[in-house]
């Protein structure tokens, strides 16, 4: 299963790459992003390493990949509101205990550098008695 998880990351990021600029070197419309790390409050036996890749068109829609708090892949698809350095996304994702689940999430970036923007996103628990509320952070360009 790690190796799937490797092999289409790997393809998500090719076929992204290509759309995202144009053959003259355009600068890109849509954003490609990769997840690297989180911290859960409270600290539990989380997994904190949560490599993965999204891409959000220009326009708002936004889908990803990656290995979750809980050690299985995770898929979603939503909406990111866009305003200023402010994000907020809503959809759905996979890969958790009760099947497809809510996913609203408001982030911020950082700061920026040679065009690639580190994002801290507040990923906050949605049952009272399961799970944790999540600090993680990302980088796109």
């Amino acid at each position: 299963m790690r190796h799937l998880v490797r092999r289409l990351l790997v393809l998500l990021s090719a076929v992204c790459c290509a759309t995202a600029w144009g053959a003259d070197g355009d600068t890109p419309k849509d954003t490609l992003g990769f997840h690297l790390f989180s911290q859960h409050l409270p600290a539990d036996d989380y997994n904190n390493i949560n490599p993965g890749i999204y891409y959000r068109l220009a326009e708002g829609p936004v889908a990803g990949i990656y290995r979750n708090s809980v050690r299985r892949t995770s898929v979603y698809a939503g909406y990111t509101w866009q305003y200023g350095r402010f994000d907020l996304t809503t959809g759905a994702v996979t890969g958790y205990t009760h099947g497809a689940q809510l996913l609203l999430v408001p982030s911020m970036g950082l700061f920026t550098v040679h065009g690639v923007t580190a994002r801290l996103a507040f990923i906050p628990r949605i049952e009272k008695r399961i799970g944790s509320h999540v600090l993680h952070i990302a980088v796109e360009m």
